[in-house]
């Protein structure tokens, strides 16, 4: 009964009915249009092949579970793309599910099935396509449970907000440049712990708010999160940090960005340029 399950979600391009992202609409086929344009997928699949992939294939506690949610109707190549790339990550687990379901509902279904039922708790995370986890996220998610514990047991519930990270934004014509930001309770490297029994789920609750509905700890470092920024999400720069300085600076010690990128993430900043410029635009 001591174990603490890790249990991540990953949504791929999938068609909700309306729900659950911004930019949704409420015409099923709109939003598989836009979802599955050609030029959309090959950005995505950029981001989740340079970035998300190769930061969970690098746990350094490979003991975790990530649920990916993909609609039936995804088109090949893009399935088959899709189906290969995350064969070379055990830890991810496929769901394909009908298009057009309640966002909420069809996320809380997924990881309440996949729980274990004799785990102490469960600490539930995001990571979307676009964006990529340190190589301790694991481990250091699990051992956070423990100064939480105390809080958690009144209502099973509690949160862990590591709130250092990189921003990778790909808007500029020059090509990629990263940022190190602190910014509190944004969805990547954000767990909430639950009971194994628990009738809610981490996509019950909007993030942001997430400090007004439960205890939660959070951790201004080390930096843990990569987010992507560009054209088809809503963490763009300028949108999500107005005037909020992108150092983050004391928290982050002297290392400048390129730096965390390789230390915290194992990723070099020149390959991933060369890479971004070399990329298939469909």
């Amino acid at each position: 009964m001591s174990h603490i399950q890790m249990l991540g979600l990953c949504r791929f391009s999938y068609p909700t009915g309306g729900d659950g992202f911004d930019g949704s609409a409420a015409d099923l086929g709109a939003n598989r249009a836009r979802l599955h344009d050609p030029a959309r997928l090959a950005l995505r699949f950029w981001f989740f092949e340079e970035i998300c992939l190769p930061t969970l294939a690098a746990q350094t506690d490979p003991d975790f579970t990530v649920l990916l949610i993909y609609g039936e109707g995804l088109p090949d190549p893009w399935k088959t793309r899709l189906l290969q790339a995350i064969s070379a990550v055990p830890q991810i687990r496929p769901l394909a599910r009908p298009e057009g379901l309640t966002h909420g509902a069809l996320c809380r279904a997924a990881m309440q099935e996949a729980r274990d039922p004799e785990a102490r708790a469960v600490g539930e995370f995001t990571i979307d396509d676009d964006d990529g986890l340190a190589s301790d996220f694991i481990a250091e998610a699990r051992a956070g449970f423990a100064p939480l514990r105390p809080l958690w047991r009144a209502r099973k519930r509690a949160a862990l907000d590591f709130n250092g990270g990189l921003v990778l934004d790909t808007g500029a014509a020059t090509g990629p440049t990263l940022s190190a930001v602190q910014a509190e309770f944004w969805a990547p490297a954000l767990v909430v712990f639950f009971g194994p029994r628990s009738s809610r789920s981490i996509q019950d609750y909007n993030h942001r708010r997430l400090w007004g509905r439960m205890p939660a700890l959070t951790l201004p470092e080390p930096v843990m999160f990569l987010r992507g920024s560009h054209e088809s999400n809503d963490s763009r720069l300028e949108r999500r940090l107005p005037g909020l300085g992108r150092g983050a600076g004391g928290q982050m010690g002297d290392a400048g960005p390129e730096t965390l990128l390789a230390e915290r993430f194992g990723l070099d900043a020149g390959q991933l340029a060369q890479s971004w410029a070399t990329r298939a635009l469909t």
